[in-house]
């Protein structure tokens, strides 16, 4: 017989004042109600209620254990229901890593909104630009794109990203902008962690050993340079978009972009899949949808 039989049967009873109304109120009959608390008055050894035809009283060992019972079923009654308004309203810690350059140009804006629709939400974000070990670093999910290297995670892809070759202004001015791609090694080019690029204009790929005085394995730092006028920069176009658009950089040999390489989204494999992690995936796509990538 389960520990909790009669319990919550006992509590409805005191509060109702009666078996006939804490029947009705649970759905049951008076004799099933009365049968469940005989066998807990059993089960525990002593008598919680003292009846008569008339009236209903509970006994000194009644009064404790009603206090009590009364105490857990409210603490149990409020987990559940802190539980299904979390179904809806998120809450508790969302810990994000994003890699590369992504996150300057359109994922802090789109987490930033999310988490001023759940407040209760505490958000940390992380930046990185190699994937890092989710499960062993705690992450809820990471951003990033290119190649995966991991495939115990679950991974979702959220779109395709084309890198442009850039230049600021300046830096073309003065050393002159390639009308070939002949005419890159000519050029100080910025490389980041791709030392090769795959550069497409539709009809044939070709692969070039990008070289020149500025290395770095951090985005940020790459458009940070081709800012600063040090050279020519191959970098995800959702990332310069807003500086090509200003006039800060300006897109080198339009007709050449390097191949597609897909954004994921991953996550640790999860039997249920937590609603903070779940509601952002959603909501990550909705926002993404609305951007031409």
């Amino acid at each position: 017989m389960a520990r909790w039989d009669g319990i919550y049967e006992f509590v409805q009873v005191v509060e109702h004042h009666s078996f006939t109304e804490a029947a009705k109120a649970l759905d049951m009959s008076t004799s099933q109600v009365s049968k469940l608390i005989s066998r807990l008055e059993d089960r525990l050894g002593t008598r919680l209620l003292l009846r008569t035809t008339r009236s209903l009283a509970l006994t000194d060992e009644g009064q404790q254990f009603y206090r009590r019972s009364k105490l857990a079923i409210d603490t149990f009654e409020k987990a559940e229901e802190d539980l299904a308004l979390s179904r809806n309203e998120p809450r508790g810690n969302l810990k994000v890593n994003i890699s590369g350059v992504f996150q300057e140009r359109f994922l802090v804006p789109i987490l930033a909104n999310f988490t001023k629709q759940y407040p209760r939400l505490n958000v940390q974000l992380d930046f990185t630009d190699k994937q890092p070990d989710l499960v062993k670093e705690g992450y809820d999910l990471s951003v990033c794109y290119g190649e995966l290297k991991n495939s115990t995670l679950v991974a979702r892809k959220l779109a395709d990203n084309f890198n442009y070759l850039v230049a600021s202004p300046d830096y073309l001015a003065t050393y002159g902008e390639p009308e070939s791609l002949d005419e890159l090694p000519q050029h100080n080019c910025l490389v980041g962690i791709d030392t090769l690029w795959y550069l497409s204009d539709g009809n044939e790929t070709v692969q070039i050993n990008p070289d020149g005085n500025w290395r770095s394995d951090n985005g940020a730092a790459l458009l940070s340079a081709a800012r600063c006028g040090l050279g020519i920069a191959s970098l995800p176009f959702f990332s310069v978009m807003e500086d090509i658009s200003q006039g800060a950089l300006k897109q080198v040999l339009p007709q050449w972009n390097q191949y597609p390489q897909p954004v994921w989204i991953m996550y640790p494999q999860q039997r249920h899949l937590p609603i903070k992690v779940r509601l952002f995936i959603d909501y990550l796509l909705e926002e993404l949808n609305k951007i031409v990538l």
